[in-house]
């Protein structure tokens, strides 16, 4: 099996979202292949993907035709009509990619994308709707990433009252059902280089790991039992 950074994407629509994700891709090693009909969003990209090519992903032909259906992993960003990605979508899946993700911007599109077996839908806005507020209100959150059934992963501020007390005093995963995954914390070295403070993981806990001033705790587990670690501390 291959690994996944050994897949060939292809990312459908290079808009905001279609090009940070073409970035990341691009940086975690993968081959990425970036179309957009649009050259101005081909020259944006074309300097850190594997391929960009401009040309109108509607067109059945041009799609065989430059090797999209051949790849592992098609992401269909675009955002702005969604009739585009019903057809590119229907191409793609009738070619035999066996992934293929897109894009929604309502409740009905999502459906119809499900009715015709694409392997999942993208909310980009939503989501980051949905986690902001989230974070908005519940107090120390920075980050949350939803895992379904109710179980998400959340980076939150250690509170006050921990700090200087072991994992093993502390009991997380006992008092309040939450896994600590591991801590964050500021790095010195970049912050004496005069770098903008960066949070890294600390490596592997144990029992013994104290918890210091300013670290980030990354928790799965439930939303209501996150509020809890942090209300009754």
């Amino acid at each position: 099996m291959k690994r996944r950074t050994e897949l060939q994407f292809a990312i459908i629509g290079i808009g905001a979202f279609g090009s940070a994700l073409a970035k990341k891709l691009s940086e975690e090693g993968a081959y990425v292949i970036a179309i957009d009909n649009n050259m101005e969003h081909i020259e944006q990209v074309k300097d850190y993907v594997s391929d960009a090519i401009c040309f109108d992903g509607t067109d059945e032909d041009l799609l065989e035709e430059h090797g999209i259906t051949n790849v592992d992993v098609a992401i269909i960003a675009i955002g702005e009509t969604f009739e585009p990605v019903v057809l590119i979508a229907m191409h793609l899946l009738n070619a035999g990619v066996e992934e293929v993700y897109g894009r929604a911007g309502s409740y009905t599109q999502e459906q119809i994308l499900k009715q015709i077996g694409i392997t999942d839908v993208i909310h980009p806005e939503r989501q980051v709707a949905e986690r902001m507020g989230i974070s908005l209100v519940r107090r120390g959150m920075s980050d949350v990433f939803d895992l379904g059934e109710g179980m998400a992963m959340f980076e939150v501020d250690a509170p006050d009252s921990m700090v200087g007390y072991s994992l093993e005093e502390l009991e997380i995963r006992k008092r309040y059902q939450l896994n600590l995954i591991t801590i964050k914390r500021p790095s010195e070295a970049d912050q004496k280089i005069g770098l903008p403070k960066q949070y890294r993981p600390i490596g592997i806990l144990d029992g013994q790991t104290k918890i210091q001033q300013n670290d980030r705790l990354l928790l799965v587990g439930h939303k209501d039992d996150v509020d809890k670690m942090l209300e009754t501390n």
